[in-house]
């Protein structure tokens, strides 16, 4: 089992844009609603309740996921009527935000297909992309991540399986600007599974 994680860093979503999101996970087998239940599920994050399933219509998540009125959304989307990717939807200080999928709990066939959606997500969008962060197993989840991809000097004391951001970011962190990158417009990707 896994506790890793997929940060994707990117462009504020309009309501259009959250559908093509949705669209292009559900097209690689990840789907917002349960697939036996149909149900579409938020997850609250306080301060009232945590973690606790709010069901909802598919058009209200959709709405919510564009962080007009919030600066975090969490939800679930589903490999199968068992395995759950939990997402969060989070707008960042300067307006941009991340899509953080959760890879907890899943046998390495489901890690494989939930990262395949996801890396497949992040090729159909690529010029919002500013960033990714692929973990599989969480050994740099206390690493500040917002904090690389806004071009802080923030140490990386583990590295991730894959780690994809702007040239002018690895340019100026002290640890990417010696590190052996491959560029892969508009990312340059550090790591052993840098299919970003």
């Amino acid at each position: 089992m896994s506790d890793g994680f997929y940060y994707w860093y990117t462009g504020r979503q309009d309501r259009r844009g959250v559908e093509h999101v949705l669209h292009v996970l559900e097209t690689n087998g990840v789907h917002l609603a349960h697939p036996v239940s149909r149900a579409v599920t938020a997850i609250t994050n306080g301060p009232d309740s945590w973690g606790q399933q709010l069901p909802m219509e598919r058009a209200a998540l959709i709405e919510l996921l564009t962080l007009t009125n919030s600066t975090e959304v969490n939800f679930q989307l589903w490999l199968n009527e068992q395995t759950d990717l939990f997402t969060r939807f989070r707008r960042l200080a300067d307006g941009r935000m991340v899509v953080e999928f959760g890879l907890d709990g899943m046998s390495r066939t489901e890690q494989d297909m939930a990262v395949q959606a996801v890396s497949h997500l992040i090729d159909t969008d690529r010029d919002s992309t500013w960033g990714m962060v692929l973990d599989r197993r969480g050994l740099t989840e206390e690493t500040d991540w917002d904090g690389v991809m806004l071009g802080g000097p923030v140490e990386i004391a583990e590295w991730p399986d894959a780690l994809g951001v702007r040239p002018e970011v690895a340019a100026r962190h002290p640890q990417l600007r010696k590190a052996q990158g491959v560029s892969r417009p508009p990312l340059v990707f550090f790591g052993e599974d840098a299919s970003g």
